[in-house]
């Protein structure tokens, strides 16, 4: 049996029970799912962090393989995103930013889509996904390569003829959903300039360590012991080879501090020359976040206790209240978006986001096929570089889960679930719900 460990606090438990086997199971593979190279779960039970549950290993690249910790740091790919939605409420606290202003106001350049000369890209579209923008072929940019707003001007090479905009007529902005990366580099672009603080020192100042965590969107401030690498058994030309060695993705050794940085002689000179607000997709807002399952639990707990951390006020009740509650729904007609996410509508995921608010994933459980369990669940999903995560709260009972896969043998999506997810991900939301008959759930 693989490393596994369960903490409690600061006591490490065992022997295993049986619910712990079945997590153990996972990490070895199944008939229905792939192999795993480690996992972080947590969980929250009425709004109190109570467990982590730990297996795998942090290193399989190495002659030592040192364990997983419950404290390490892992890529925790999409769910950056919700962390980068709080340090906008931050500054929408403070009266810094307007979610129904023009995200143009605060760029410093023009924001509008040519298909739809007169709609107004409001903050609140980057937030939902409703913006109109498109991940193109890529939606970051190497460091020295060129600034945002290039994939915006017809002038420059990042135009890539106009992939970064819809031009269908029936997506117009603040109505159509079509999940895009790009919208967080913009949002980013926004911290920085209103701010005046690099994004990955205003999210550490404004939202990270206000709320206890040592997570960070630069892993080159996070000791090498600290990092977990995330992994695939995928070679570099694409192809899935379940059978042989795990292949580092991520954080393997020295980790690139920035998307582009190891071309660069001198990061730290790029960096203490680098222009507020002129390329922040460089820190990788969109996922790049380092933080444990224990991490994102965290803000969960802040969500569910109406904006409070151990008593402190993070954020007030009502701008809570407008991250969870919807924003944006599939219509009847099912065609105000596109419910895939970032997947391919015929090869896996239709039906995977059909509510969203703020930065926040609305999930009906029943549609999904889940019987037992909470109805609606709120939060995150993640997937990149073998990393798949999620970071879910039942709001009703303040229950809640964080798990982080750090890296998978096989292509998911020859896993299919039930639901939209991949089966992975469900049979880890269907353990956590078993767990649910010890629980005190509230009427």
């Amino acid at each position: 049996m693989r490393n596994f460990f369960i903490v409690l606090g600061i006591m490490i438990c065992h022997p295993l029970t049986f619910a712990h086997k079945e997590l153990d199971l996972l990490l070895e593979g199944t008939a229905v799912t792939p192999t795993l190279s480690g996992l972080q779960i947590s969980l929250l039970r009425e709004g109190s962090l109570t467990e982590n549950f730990v297996l795998g290993s942090s290193q399989l690249h190495t002659v030592e393989q040192p364990p997983l910790r419950y404290d390490h740091k892992i890529r925790v790919a999409s769910i950056s995103k919700l962390a980068v939605a709080l340090g906008v409420f931050r500054l929408v606290e403070k009266g810094e930013i307007d979610l129904d202003r023009e995200a143009t106001e605060y760029l410093g350049w023009s924001l509008k889509n040519p298909a739809f000369p007169r709609s107004p890209i409001k903050l609140r579209y980057l937030l939902s996904h409703t913006s109109s923008v498109r991940d193109g072929s890529r939606y970051f940019i190497q460091a020295g390569k060129g600034k945002i707003q290039d994939f915006f001007d017809p002038k420059t090479r990042l135009w890539e003829l106009g992939s970064h905009w819809t031009s269908n007529p029936k997506e117009k902005p603040g109505y159509y959903f079509a999940y895009s990366n790009l919208n967080f580099g913009l949002l980013a672009e926004i911290i920085e300039r209103v701010s005046n603080q690099r994004f990955d020192i205003f999210m550490k100042n404004e939202v990270l360590t206000p709320l206890g965590l040592t997570a960070s969107f630069n892993p080159c401030v996070i000791s090498a012991n600290q990092l977990a690498t995330t992994y695939r058994k995928r070679d570099k030309a694409g192809f899935w080879k379940p059978k042989r060695s795990w292949l580092a993705q991520i954080d393997a050794g020295r980790p690139n501090c920035i998307y582009g940085s190891e071309n660069l002689s001198d990061l730290q000179g790029f960096l203490s020359n680098y222009a507020l607000g002129s390329n922040a997709s460089l820190f990788s807002p969109q996922g790049g976040l380092r933080a444990s399952a224990s991490d994102l639990t965290v803000i969960l707990k802040m969500l569910v206790n109406d904006g409070r951390v151990n008593g402190k006020r993070f954020l007030t009740a009502r701008s809570v209240e407008l991250l969870l509650q919807s924003n944006w729904k599939f219509n009847s007609e099912l065609d105000n978006g596109l419910s895939s996410g970032e997947s391919e509508p015929k090869r896996f995921g239709g039906g995977l986001m059909t509510d969203y608010g703020l930065s926040v994933h609305r999930i009906d459980m029943r549609a999904w096929g889940f019987e037992k369990g909470p109805q609606l669940l709120l939060g995150h999903l993640g997937e990149a570089y073998g990393v798949l995560s999620l970071a879910l709260l039942d709001p009703h009972s303040k229950n809640g889960i964080a798990a982080i896969i750090t890296g998978v043998s096989d292509d998911p999506s020859k896993f299919p679930g039930h639901s939209p997810l991949h089966r992975i991900q469900e049979e880890i939301l269907r353990w956590w719900i078993r767990q649910g008959s010890a629980w005190r759930v509230r009427d």
